[in-house]
């Protein structure tokens, strides 16, 4: 890695799967600022306005604002290493961590590393659904220990729910974070990270000693790909007899006699379809993301391939 003469700071952006880290990251992109580099685990989740991106090789983006978009990919250290060694240096680092896994264990390189400081961690909760998450039985172990160092709690999707709601939700956090600072957003009022900032500029938290962190074990992830395109009158069926084990499902795909492309997106049986902003999606690619008992991809598979076209592959 480069010598550095100045440390660079390091935000880390955590929250259950379905919190809205991809909108947060995605609207950080489009806040300019500083020359950021943005290194997130789904490359392909983060959809920028097209009139920002000034080159696109698949693995980084590179934007018109001096910001970069990189997919950590199979390596997080190779992707920090490149960053790092970047011609021009960078002024600001954020990293996007698993929607199931414990953002400290990312903020500890930033401690680690001499050319880095840890400004602070983000965790987001979503409003609606953070103080049933965390005591439920599958994944409520999970989602206590995203919330164990973090310095500011973004809670999301405020406008969906009602003042009671929004109550119980922060009552939740503090509970597990007495006096964490907690920031009320919807998505179109998300904050940047300067306004985020507050006089003791970096992280409270100090290193502990390394320890092994397998979130394999708790978890479970799947593709699901296909040619060809969903019936739009089969889908809700299709969603409807998924396992309960299933957290998450994502990405895009193809309807039947339509022409733009959808975006699909479900969180624990809520879901959507909404259009895509790159207009040559083509065929249908979902990834997942469920509980340790989740069935294995066939059986999942099967039950999306209800909701195919006639004709389409299976």
């Amino acid at each position: 890695m480069r010598t550095a003469t100045a440390t660079i700071p390091v935000t880390v952006i955590g929250g259950f799967l379905g919190a809205g880290k991809t909108t947060f990251v995605n609207h950080l992109l489009a806040a300019g600022g500083p020359r950021t580099a943005v290194l997130v685990n789904d490359f392909g989740e983060i959809n920028v306005d097209a009139t920002l991106i000034q080159d696109h090789d698949g693995t980084t983006m590179t934007l018109t604002n001096g910001c970069i978009c990189c997919s950590i990919g199979t390596s997080f250290i190779e992707t920090m290493c490149q960053v790092l060694d970047a011609e021009v240096p960078f002024e600001r680092i954020v990293i996007e961590a698993s929607g199931v896994g414990d953002p400290w264990k990312i903020a500890e390189i930033a401690l680690i590393e001499p050319t880095l400081r840890l400004d602070r961690v983000i965790v987001l909760a979503d409003a609606s659904r953070i103080a049933a998450l965390i005591d439920d039985a599958r994944v409520g172990a999970t989602v206590r220990s995203q919330f164990e160092r973090c310095d500011v709690v973004l809670l999301t999707k405020t406008d969906l729910v009602d003042a009671a709601a929004r109550d119980a939700a922060r009552a939740a956090v503090f509970a597990l974070r007495p006096g964490v600072r907690i920031v009320e957003t919807t998505r179109d009022s998300l904050p940047t990270l300067a306004a985020l900032e507050t006089p003791a500029q970096a992280s409270a938290f100090r290193a502990d000693s390394p320890a092994a962190s397998d979130h394999g074990a708790a978890f479970r992830s799947f593709a699901y790909r296909r040619d060809g395109a969903f019936d739009r009158a089969r889908i809700a069926g299709a969603v409807a007899a998924l396992p309960p084990e299933l957290l998450r499902l994502k990405g895009s795909c193809r309807l039947d006699g339509e022409e733009s492309p959808q975006v699909f997106q479900m969180v624990e049986g809520v879901w959507s379809l909404v259009p895509a902003d790159q207009p040559d999606t083509t065929g249908i690619v979902l990834v997942g993301v469920g509980t340790a008992d989740l069935p294995e991809p066939a059986v999942i598979d099967a039950i999306l391939d209800r909701a195919l076209a006639a004709g389409a592959a299976a």
